[in-house]
């Protein structure tokens, strides 16, 4: 039935059984909402599946997959309200007027696998159950018109740090509201999302801590951690998950038509909240590392203090101000579980370890976000039985075995950026630092073979789910170090210089990426517009000629790359020398693959066109359509390609 906003479809709960998983599901299952689009039998997706650690085209070509996170501006409504329910996401990440312009610069740029940002908030802001198909309606025509650009996207449901109630973004405020929490209450009242007091760093965002740890928890174990809350009548972990489950599948149903949209993202970067804390006395892990790199020396807020400031209380080394964070007349629920108590007149720690273990076991984070992969890939499958499952394991776990689907599709997600940068928004030419550790890595070879060691053993760890195949879901550099210099000079040499290395080791480790970020509304001032980050590699400041499609681009001599699309056989080797424009690639050729090898050149690096030698075969050069197409006879091939 329609709900009384306009745009917004009710869907009533009932109980009813998704892919195997009970819950609060939609009233008449797929049936019905396939009713709203047609057939799932004309879903054909994109063309791509896995075939053990590679990708590979309906003609058995193994693809490299190129785009960008569409956009960074997509974490906060496009409409704003002080109401949350009245908030409006059509026309994140980009409006419509505008679509053809920047897909049509993506397909030049040849980044054209998009992960789409897709908030969980932008479907169900209104209330549980009701869908704002105004919204899905916008995606629907968003994604068509990608398509006819070459564009291909997975979707992403999108969240930091839970919620925007809670200081970052993704789940609805309704969610918080349920279980008594008050919404944008930060230790900083008022200041959601800005630059700390002190110190140059700015992530992870200044957030309500205790809403995000309770709610993380509660959505991803409250069945062992919070057994009696239930949420009308439904217990907690199966209410939250449920919602997430439902609003992920209306997005599915919704694009179901669309053979470009080739596949989901679980749950990005899934937090850990209180699971596996041993200790609520100690610090509590984000601000651990924020003052590591911003104030070395004070004390870091444990989970404790956080507890007794989210209920008035000043916490005894006053590490944060006391914050009432529970609505009136919530009772803290962990004070109501008996982890703490009021003793004596004063906050007492009761149960310091009871988060460490329940009923004599203990689970890593991930034990509980393959859970609900598990659930997802069961009800993406039963719209899309051929949609690609983007997997992120927790990074508060090393256990990746415990995400396993065992299923064709599977692919591990996982992310890579040069931390102390994105940490800290300082950079220093030719050198990286390891994430815990002081001494530098210096020299641009060796700062390259630090990040190879990284990415390589990223792809490994993501071994343990199965023999699957590596998409880094982001990668990218932030434009805005060292005190935005590069925007106050026009100097944009040593962020160039960081991005040629960067972008080097992606290259020599043959993979699959998806830039974060591309936003269109990114402005120098205000970044991507949300918690101070700025990674777009566009943006309308540095447009300055209207008619060339480049302007506006950052660092486009790195990003803008050459690249095998499809091979028809196995890759060896790239190398990409952004100064000289020199493109080198080798594969192994399969002899039972008529299909040429396609490998794609890009307008902006090679202007007046391209001179190409083959190695074990020949070529076709398509500049129209920016490829050589090389036909392997011989074994092994090698291409090389230079500017005119």
């Amino acid at each position: 039935m329609k709900n009384k906003a306009a745009g917004h479809t009710r869907v009533n709960d009932s109980s009813h059984e998704w892919g195997g998983y009970p819950g609060k599901i939609l009233a008449a299952g797929v049936a019905a909402l396939i009713l709203m689009t047609g057939s799932v039998g004309a879903q054909s997706l994109s063309g791509i599946h896995t075939d053990g650690t590679a990708f590979k085209d309906d003609r058995g070509r193994t693809l490299i997959l190129r785009g960008v996170n569409l956009g960074g501006t997509s974490k906060i409504p496009a409409k704003t309200s002080s109401d949350p329910a009245e908030v409006s996401f059509v026309g994140r990440p980009l409006p419509l007027a505008q679509a053809n312009e920047h897909f049509r610069r993506l397909q030049s740029w040849g980044l054209t696998f998009e992960r789409l940002i897709v908030p969980w908030e932008a479907i169900e802001h209104t209330g549980p159950g009701v869908y704002d198909k105004a919204y899905l309606d916008y995606l629907h025509e968003l994604v068509k018109r990608a398509g006819s650009y070459g564009i291909r996207v997975i979707i992403d449901l999108h969240q930091d740090f839970y919620s925007r109630a809670s200081g970052g973004d993704g789940a609805p405020y309704w969610t918080l509201s349920k279980v008594g929490l008050l919404p944008d209450r930060t230790n900083e009242p008022g200041a959601p999302q800005k630059q700390p007091a002190r110190g140059p760093g700015y992530w992870p965002p200044t957030a309500a801590r205790l809403s995000v740890d309770t709610m993380e928890t509660l959505f991803w174990a409250g069945d062992d951690f919070a057994p009696e809350l239930k949420i009308d009548g439904t217990p907690v972990q199966e209410w939250l998950q449920s919602h997430y489950v439902n609003a992920m599948c209306q997005v599915a149903v919704r694009l179901h038509d669309l053979n470009n949209v080739a596949g989901y993202d679980t749950y990005n970067e899934p937090g850990s909240g209180f699971l596996g804390v041993t200790d609520l006395r100690s610090p509590e892990i984000f601000m651990m590392v924020m003052g590591h790199y911003e104030a070395p020396g004070s004390p870091a807020p444990s989970y404790w203090d956080y507890m007794q400031a989210a209920s008035g209380f000043m916490p005894e080394k006053q590490t944060v101000p006391a914050n009432q964070i529970w609505a009136p007349g919530a009772e803290d629920l962990w004070r109501r579980l008996g982890v703490w108590d009021v003793v004596d007149g004063k906050p007492t720690l009761l149960k310091p370890g009871y988060f460490a273990a329940v009923a004599a076991k203990k689970h890593g984070v991930n034990h509980y976000v393959g859970a609900l992969h598990r659930r997802i890939e069961a009800a993406i499958h039963e719209i899309s039985p051929n949609a690609l499952i983007a997997q992120e394991a927790s990074a508060f776990d090393g256990n990746q075995k415990e995400l396993a689907l065992g299923k064709p599709g599977a692919i591990s997600e996982p992310h890579f950026y040069d931390a102390v940068p994105m940490l800290s928004k300082h950079y220093e030419l030719d050198t990286t630092y390891p994430i815990f550790g002081n001494k530098p890595i210096t020299g641009s070879d060796a700062v390259v073979a630090a990040y190879v060691k990284q990415i390589d053993d990223a792809k490994a760890k993501g071994q343990e789910m199965g023999h699957v195949p590596t998409w880094f879901g982001e990668v990218g550099i932030p434009y805005d170090v060292n005190g935005k210099q590069a925007y106050k000079t026009g100097d944009f040499s040593m962020l160039d210089e960081y991005a040629r290395l960067y972008y080097a080791a992606l290259d020599k480790t043959l993979s699959s990426y998806s830039i974060w970020c591309y936003s269109a509304d990114n402005s120098n001032e205000n970044g991507d517009h949300w918690n101070n980050e700025d990674y777009s590699i566009y943006s309308p400041d540095q447009r300055k000629n209207t008619n060339d499609i480049n302007s506006g681009g950052r660092t486009l001599d790195e990003v803008v790359r050459p690249y095998p699309v499809a091979t028809a056989g196995t890759p060896i080797s790239i190398e990409f020398d952004s100064k000289t424009k020199v493109f080198r690639y080798k594969f192994k050729a399969d002899k039972t693959i008529s299909a040429e090898t396609d490998i794609f050149l890009p307008k902006y690096q090679y202007p007046k066109g391209a001179a190409v030698t083959v190695d074990g075969g020949t070529y076709k050069l398509d500049l129209a359509h920016s490829l050589v197409q090389v036909a392997a006879n011989s074994d092994e091939v090698t291409v090389a390609v230079t500017p005119q």
